[in-house]
């Protein structure tokens, strides 16, 4: 049985940030919770809590359901810090969103502008290194 794009993307992103503690969270009584709960130890003797919700695309469209846009849009309303990571199966770029923007990642798919555009899954550290700055 061939793994799902999701779920390699989730292999690689483990393995290649060992220094956040993921839980990965698979929940059918939830609908909406994102995949991954990460927790990053910063230098400075916290650390920075967050969720994130893994996709891959093979186009410019990214596929989220209403549950996920709204639960992503109402958590980072509320001040919670959370992320949608899409990987580009065509050539392996990541693109980060805040989810913030949840609802306009879902109507303009990876035209809307990213957080941070990343050419590869090794350069997405860059991410939690900004947050914990």
């Amino acid at each position: 049985m061939t793994a799902k794009p999701e779920t390699k993307f989730w292999k690689k992103l483990k393995s290649l940030i060992p220094e956040i503690h993921w839980t990965r969270i698979e929940s059918t009584s939830s609908p909406g919770v994102p995949d991954l709960h990460g927790v990053y130890p910063t230098d400075w003797g916290y650390s920075i809590s967050f969720w994130v919700e893994l996709k891959c695309s093979e186009m410019k469209k990214v596929r989220l359901t209403p549950r996920q846009i709204s639960w992503n849009f109402s958590y980072n309303k509320a001040g919670g810090n959370n992320f949608i990571l899409v990987e580009n199966l065509s050539n392996r770029a990541i693109y980060i969103y805040s989810g913030s923007e949840v609802r306009e990642l879902c109507i303009k798919g990876l035209l809307h502008p990213p957080l941070l555009h990343c050419p590869s899954v090794n350069q997405v550290m860059h991410l939690f290194q900004l947050l914990a700055s």
